[in-house]
């Protein structure tokens, strides 16, 4: 043991440790308690979101079987061969052919001054 001699020519342990404090003992693991907590916490925060959405799946699920049960299926406009019940096919006709026989709208070139650079129109330049 390593001793050290002072003014009164008495021996004194030279080398000793001081006890750590509570904080200095504790300091080299925070990180790894950190790093603990955040993982915890995002594994938390992952169960929370699978259980909310299964919830929220089941939800729409049985909303859906609702709505299914209160309209009717898209077959029950259609013919056994895949054609449309003729109570439909002529109004829809009807509205095809309203759509096909309008003309559309031409549009008119109209007066610019001179200090405008924009390119012309592409359909006033067919007229």
């Amino acid at each position: 043991m390593d001793t050290a001699r002072d003014s009164s020519g008495e021996s004194k342990p030279g080398c000793q440790f001081a006890p750590r404090s509570g904080l200095r003992q504790w300091l080299p693991g925070l990180p790894i308690a950190l790093c603990l907590l955040l993982s915890m916490s995002s594994i938390a925060v992952c169960l929370l979101m699978s259980v909310k959405t299964f919830q929220l799946e089941s939800r729409l699920q049985t909303e859906m079987d609702k709505i299914s049960i209160l309209q009717p299926s898209h077959s029950a406009f259609l013919k056994e061969d895949g054609t449309l019940i003729p109570e439909l096919s002529t109004p829809i006709e009807k509205l095809v052919e309203e759509k096909l026989t309008v003309v559309p709208k031409l549009r008119s070139a109209r007066d610019v001054a001179q200090e405008c650079s924009c390119p012309p129109d592409p359909l006033s330049m067919e007229q």
